[in-house]
């Protein structure tokens, strides 16, 4: 009795493996595949980020975040998400203020025999703001007559506009930049990929 084992020939596999080889062969179709696959990854990762970066942020809207944002191929195989700009004006933010500017006699203490006492410190602010979902106070703050949150300067009459925190310097860390990682490679293989099985047989 005896044993044997047989290997058969099938042409059909390597008939493939060269059909395959001669698509990928050509630069074009490779390469609009591989242009196709970065861009659909990268959208798909940008709207990630910038969600995470609305969360992490706390801006009253979505759209604050998208037009701080851009995205753009710089060349093959990249794709970039950039956030632009300084910080935020505050008003993207939920506050509230009111328009008292300094110290007031109504915050001025009384002593036992009712005189007024000193007034209160001169850094006393009266605008609050939720940058990052957490409730802020800045100092010497105020609502100006024409509605703007103003602060004033330390020992000066001068004022300046305040601002919240900004998408070109949140946009690489905690958790927006959690989420990238964890989305980026992801979707950029499976995306490729996807178009890669399309031209190859």
């Amino acid at each position: 009795m005896a044993g044997s084992i047989v290997v058969t020939y099938d042409g059909r596999g390597v008939a493939s493996i060269l059909t395959a080889a001669t698509l990928l062969a050509s630069p074009d179709r490779l390469g609009r595949a591989l242009h196709e696959g970065v861009r659909a990854a990268g959208d798909k990762t940008r709207t990630v980020v910038r969600k995470a970066l609305h969360q992490q942020m706390g801006t009253k809207r979505y759209g604050t975040i998208v037009a701080a944002t851009r995205s753009f191929i710089p060349g093959p195989m990249t794709y970039v998400i950039e956030g632009r700009g300084k910080g935020l004006p505050i008003i993207e933010f939920p506050v509230h203020g009111s328009r008292a500017k300094g110290r007031t006699w109504r915050d001025q203490p009384r002593d036992p025999a009712g005189r007024f006492g000193p007034l209160p410190p001169s850094d006393i602010g009266f605008v609050t703001a939720r940058p990052w979902r957490v409730e802020h106070n800045f100092k010497r703050s105020f609502v100006a007559a024409d509605g703007a949150f103003k602060a004033r300067l330390p020992g000066s009459a001068r004022t300046r506009t305040l601002f919240g925190p900004s998408v070109a310097k949140e946009i690489v860390k905690d958790a927006t930049l959690a989420a990238f990682e964890a989305t980026a490679p992801r979707e950029m293989e499976a995306q490729i990929a996807k178009r890669l099985a399309r031209i190859v047989p």
